[in-house]
């Protein structure tokens, strides 16, 4: 069993989703529809995020996963991970290659560091405030700013501020990092997507990725930020049912 909320939908065979660090699962909302046609779709939130429990000391984002899998009783399954989730997939199919059939990385955060975040001096100011304050709705307004320049609806709005306290808190998962210097010991067909109004940094980290997992297809997103599943659902999955 898992104390994580999920869900699942659909049949065939398994895929699960990975949400970014700053929203939680409903931000494949759009996605799921498309894809359980196909497959059968499980999505979870991660520790203190969405509808799953706030962490209450250290624990491991891989095996949560892989709790998660166990729970929808799933041997092996495609994982498709956005942003954070895109680390926590890469972590697990190293730590655990025998559970994973294929991976889909989406605007993915790298192991290996090499992501550089542009802030401005205004934004610091208010980011200060807002952390003395215990803001967390001033930092899910800067947030947004940063991951969803393109805008958020009230739907995607809803996702940030609520989980403000996760993605701007002291998280103490552990082994998000496990690939790193790992990366060619992936063996399972992989997908690395970018977006291209995302922040400028995210292509050469999806460049470096790509090169060094052997084999991986490469594709980019062109009109979306970093915020890919709500903004460019049909493309995403018209890419991953192209790839799958």
């Amino acid at each position: 069993m898992t104390e994580l909320w999920f869900d699942e939908s659909g049949s065939g065979d398994p895929v699960v989703l990975l949400h970014e660090g700053v929203v939680d699962s409903r931000n494949w909302d759009r996605v799921v529809p498309i894809l359980r046609d196909r497959f059968r779709v499980i999505r979870y939130d991660q520790r203190g995020y969405g509808r799953s429990p706030m962490w209450n000391g250290p624990y491991s984002v891989v095996e949560d996963l892989v709790s998660v899998l166990d729970a929808a009783g799933a041997r092996r399954a495609t994982l498709i991970g956005a942003s954070r989730g895109g680390k926590i997939a890469l972590a697990t199919t190293v730590a655990h290659p025998a559970r994973v059939s294929a991976l889909v990385l989406v605007a993915s955060a790298s192991p290996e560091g090499g992501l550089s975040i542009e802030v401005t001096p205004e934004q610091e100011r208010r980011w200060e405030e807002a952390e003395t304050s215990g803001d967390h709705e001033a930092m899910a307004e800067i947030d947004m700013e940063i991951w969803a320049p393109m805008g958020a609806d009230e739907e995607l709005r809803t996702q940030f501020v609520e989980n403000a306290v996760a993605s701007n808190g002291d998280d103490p998962g552990e082994g998000d990092d496990a690939a790193a210097g790992r990366l060619g010991e992936i063996s399972v067909p992989s997908l690395v997507i970018t977006a291209g109004r995302d922040i400028p940094a995210m292509a050469a980290v999806g460049d470096r990725m790509a090169a060094k997992i052997p084999g991986a297809q490469r594709a980019v997103i062109e009109e979306s930020d970093h915020m890919v599943p709500w903004r460019a659902p049909e493309e995403l999955a018209h890419l991953i049912l192209r790839f799958l």
